[in-house]
């Protein structure tokens, strides 16, 4: 259901190799946004080298045999002074060719915060990806899980699109508390203990979430929900059409 779609990542930090691993070349344009990105000397950033302007950064895929380079783009100023928050944005864009699909992907990342880049940047999402985030030091502050946020983001999610997430910044109560639910918690079995225990549920716009799988550790199991969308009244799918003689 993902084929062809687009994977969307705030806050992802050092985060990518995950979410490009687990769905490329499924997913095939990947956006990570992080305010730290290009910004020279940033301490969220300079641990792992992301601070660099943008034209210092090296090939993110370029240890990985299965992708090879095609092409390279910048927008935005390649570097940001890291105590100015009135942050303009700057787009690395690096093309790959996946060689056993040759599938071309996309990976954007993007110097700026999250809700103008998902605002502006994100028509049609296949995937969501959130996890590792906070309100302290280091976080962002914001509550991407928060009921508005997702319903913000299921609006942009095709049908069966996924929610991926270890439940950073959720709240433990409404609609959406099961995104929460093992926030913090530590799983010494199988991960299919975790995926036993978790329920689907349904929010008020008739929307049907059903966990389908786990994706390691942040701040607890990051698990994966699959979202089903309601069926609009009035509409009938899959009816194949008559033709009058």
């Amino acid at each position: 259901m993902i084929q062809g779609s687009t994977l969307f990542y705030p806050c992802s930090g050092n985060d990518l190799f995950v979410p490009i691993r687990l769905f490329s070349p499924f997913v095939t344009d990947f956006w990570f946004v992080d305010r730290a990105y290009f910004s020279p000397g940033h301490q969220d950033s300079r641990p792992y080298g992301y601070d660099a302007p943008a034209d210092k950064q090296a090939p993110l895929l370029q240890g990985d045999n299965d992708y090879q380079l095609i092409d390279t783009r910048i927008d935005g100023p390649v570097s940001w002074n890291p105590n100015c928050y009135d942050i303009s944005p700057c787009i690395l864009t690096e093309t790959y060719v996946h060689i056993p699909s040759k599938e071309k992907v996309i990976i954007h990342r993007r110097r700026g915060y999250g809700f103008s880049a998902f605002r502006k940047h994100i028509r049609s999402l296949g995937v969501f990806f959130y996890r590792g985030d906070s309100q302290g030091e280091g976080g962002s502050g914001n509550w991407w899980l928060a009921p508005d946020h997702v319903r913000e983001v299921c609006k942009k999610l095709i049908d069966g699109g996924l929610i991926v997430t270890d439940g950073s910044q959720g709240k433990s109560r409404g609609e959406y508390h099961q995104f929460t639910k093992y926030r913090k918690e530590k799983f010494q079995n199988d991960p299919g203990e975790i995926l036993q225990s978790v329920q689907p549920f349904t929010d008020k716009e008739g929307r049907t979430f059903t966990c389908v799988g786990y994706a390691g550790d942040r701040y607890g199991p990051t698990l994966i929900w699959q979202i089903k969308k309601p069926t609009r009244k009035g509409t009938t799918k899959n009816v194949p059409k008559v033709t009058r003689r």
